[in-house]
């Protein structure tokens, strides 16, 4: 019996009917257009994410169904922090507020300090910072201060499917209001964002499941969208880092992931909770009863090429498909959306230091991909310094199909990189749902290609040793200039909100 994958991520949704062989039945993919204001809101469109997402789960079920392996169940892969407020029948009631839309800073430094960063960290894995749902959500507005109900993405299709707003673990996680060690939603945040938000209530939360439980069956209504049979399984999947962690082949103490997406994380996976890092940046979770998942990345990663392409007025794949052959000197900081969860600073801002007349655009593309590496090799060493070895390193995402960037990254870094398809996170989302049938997902893991592992070359070596000093000291010496850049603060946009 074949299962669905569904995979929803910032910039689009893919479906993917998987036999359980992993022989591919059937695909489908429907882009998203994300929204913004010049404000620092980013956001999408919940009702075209709806009719995109069911399109591509029919498309793929009827592929399925149409060679004779009609699919048994369908798993999430979650992009994270997005949410959505709802009305009491699960309709959205705004746009989706997704991890980069800034408007949670304020409530986040509220909650610091009411609560403390470090007991913040300690109940629910992840470090205090603004683009958590539950800073979302309290800053109200139109739509959310009188909600019936709040959703992540997954959850509000869940709900709308079958009824039962149920949301995984390491997506609950990632809300900010889940204490991580129980599963359950934490008293003790509620309590104290009640203060500011009243109307965020439990009972306005969905219901939390381990990755892999069945949620509820399609009802049938729901069912004839999906083109798929009324009481199949809609299971419990994963935050979309966890579910590349587990597509990509990731094994704890041997093989961690990096994927390359919106947003660039680098992923390990334990049997139980790591100790030591409520003062850190880093983020983790529990996805099951086996697996704990620690990660740290930069906010914009795929956005910041996306940036760049879209500055330029060229294609994303023309920019980055002829990258210099050198390394440039020169030094990006790819803080377009803050620092990013090992930073942890909503403040930092995006610099592009060396320009110089001689700059070209293949020099500037290399510069973007280095600074991807810089940030890996940040991560590595700090799981290092904490005796967490990252084993082998499987990399997904399309990123990792382009070698030449793949080699940059590699350099930058001092670390080898071995490209995996780029479906991780979509074969992670059917993972779990062939799991809740009883199968066995190991055929589903995407195949590493080992033949392509990237290798830092020895004679850049004590180049890219500079250069990683460097891009820690300009961080350091831009951030005291950038605190006045928010732009919220800035006097023309106080008198816009008033």
């Amino acid at each position: 019996m074949s299962v669905i994958g569904l995979d929803l991520g910032t910039s689009g949704v893919r479906a993917v009917a998987f036999a359980e062989s992993g022989a591919v039945l059937g695909s489908a993919t429907a882009p998203l257009e994300l929204l913004r204001d010049g404000t620092g809101r980013a956001e999408l469109d919940a009702f075209s994410l709806i009719e995109a997402a069911e399109r591509v789960v029919r498309d793929a079920a009827v592929a399925a169904t149409a060679a004779g392996d009609a699919p048994g169940a369908l798993g999430f892969s979650v992009l994270g922090e997005a949410v959505v407020p709802v009305d009491a029948h699960g309709g959205p009631m705004a746009r989706i507020a997704v991890s980069m839309d800034g408007r949670g800073a304020p409530a986040a430094r509220a909650i610091g300090e009411r609560v403390g960063a470090e007991r913040f960290q300690q109940i629910t894995g992840q470090p205090l910072h603004g683009m958590f749902s539950v800073f979302k959500i309290m800053a109200g507005g139109d739509g959310w201060a009188d909600a019936a109900g709040f959703r992540c993405v997954g959850d509000l299709l869940a709900e709308r499917w079958t009824g039962v707003p149920g949301i995984d673990l390491s997506q609950a996680a990632r809300t900010g209001l889940l204490d991580v060690d129980s599963g359950e939603w934490s008293e003790e945040l509620l309590a104290a964002v009640a203060i500011d938000a009243p109307w965020l209530r439990r009972d306005r939360l969905p219901v939390p499941f381990p990755a892999g439980a069945v949620i509820g069956g399609l009802a049938e209504e729901s069912a004839i969208r999906l083109g798929m049979p009324a009481g199949t399984p809609i299971v419990a999947g994963a935050h979309d880092q966890a579910a590349a962690y587990l597509g990509a082949d990731g094994r704890p103490g041997g093989r961690a992931v990096i994927a390359l997406g919106s947003s660039d994380c680098l992923t390990v996976g334990t049997p139980d909770r790591l100790a030591g890092l409520d003062d850190t940046g880093f983020a983790g979770y529990r996805v099951d009863d086996g697996l704990w998942i620690t990660l740290a990345g930069t906010a914009a990663g795929g956005w910041a090429l996306e940036w760049l392409a879209g500055m330029l007025r060229r294609e994303v794949g023309d920019v980055f498909g002829a990258i210099a052959e050198e390394p440039p000197a020169l030094l990006v900081l790819p803080y377009l959306a803050g620092s990013g969860t090992l930073d942890n600073d909503p403040d930092a801002r995006g610099v592009i230091h060396g320009l110089t007349l001689d700059t070209g655009v293949p020099e500037l593309a290399r510069a973007f991909i280095e600074s991807a590496g810089f940030e890996f090799y940040k991560i590595a060493a700090a799981f290092r310094a904490r005796g967490v070895g990252l084993g082998e390193l499987n990399v997904t995402g399309t990123g990792a199909s382009n070698a030449a960037a793949l080699a940059a990254r590699a350099d930058a870094s001092g670390l080898e990189l071995t490209p995996v398809t780029s479906d991780a996170s979509v074969r992670g989302a059917a993972m779990f749902a062939l799991r809740a049938l009883g199968g066995g997902p190991a055929a589903l893991r995407a195949p590493a290609d080992e033949e392509r592992t990237a290798r830092p070359h020895p004679e850049t070596a004590p180049w890219y040793d500079l250069q990683r000093a460097a891009y820690v000291d300009l961080y350091r010496a831009t951030r005291a200039v950038a605190s006045h850049l928010d732009i919220s603060a800035q006097p023309h946009q106080k008198e816009k909100n008033t």
